[in-house]
């Protein structure tokens, strides 16, 4: 089932995500592959007049204003910082959001899902507090999907030139798998996960032999529309079983 289907049979106008993540995390780009846009999105206030203006076009990042997408309003997003700064009363405010929205009697003013964005960084992949997120019951009746963004960095970080693409990239997803099990071995670990490439053009830089500088980009809008969809299937699916306990 994908999330158009889902609205249609349970009577939904609006389909609404929190989305967290780090700076690093790609929120934004992923947000307009999503609703396959270039346009900057409505940030709507508590009279639904849209925030942004010719002046202001960026910097509100408030979890509590909605936003959306032009050509997809069906889609309202709420956005959240992610958690590496340590800061509790960050992590205070997204429980109290989730459970605002938890005990909306309006289905459209209900929270449907979660989209948890993690940068793959092998230095450090879990913070504390994101670690407090998932031992947390607060997320219990909103289902979490995890989407691992920027895979190309992880597989940039154990580049190694005596490998071909297909080895490092080998590298790159045991390196992954190793690094989420923590995030999986939570009390209340997310309920899918996506894994996604390609969607911020990756650029790889090297110099060869020869001395000519080499680069690598990854555009392909076939491979990013597949991701999508399968964010989406993944979403609706995880709503199946949980969200509709709830409706």
């Amino acid at each position: 089932m994908d999330v158009e289907t889902y609205r249609e049979k349970y009577q939904y106008t609006q389909f609404r995500i929190l989305v967290i993540g780090r700076a690093n995390a790609g929120k934004t780009t992923l947000l307009k592959r999503v609703c396959n846009t270039t346009d900057e999105p409505c940030i709507y206030d508590d009279k639904g007049e849209n925030l942004l203006t010719d002046t202001v076009k960026r910097g509100i990042h408030d979890i509590d204003r909605p936003f959306s997408f032009a050509n997809k309003p069906e889609y309202i997003f709420h956005d959240s910082p992610g958690f590496e700064t340590g800061d509790e009363d960050q992590l205070k405010k997204v429980h109290e959001f989730i459970q605002k929205h938890a005990k909306a009697t309006k289905v459209d003013d209900q929270l449907h899902a979660i989209w948890f964005c993690f940068a793959p960084d092998s230095s450090r992949f879990l913070f504390p507090l994101e670690r407090d997120f998932f031992n947390g019951n607060q997320t219990s009746t909103v289902p979490v999907i995890a989407i691992f963004s920027k895979f190309d960095d992880l597989i940039n970080q154990v580049y190694d030139d005596d490998k071909d693409n297909d080895e490092n990239r080998a590298a790159a997803e045991v390196l992954l798998d190793e690094l989420r099990g923590p995030l999986f071995e939570c009390k209340f670990p997310p309920r899918a996960s996506v894994c996604l490439e390609g969607m911020w053009i990756t650029l790889r830089a090297k110099f060869l032999t020869s001395g000519l500088f080499y680069k690598e980009m990854n555009d392909d809008e076939g491979t990013h529309q597949q991701q999508v969809k399968l964010l989406i299937e993944k979403t609706a699916d995880s709503l199946d079983n949980l969200a509709l306990k709830m409706l």
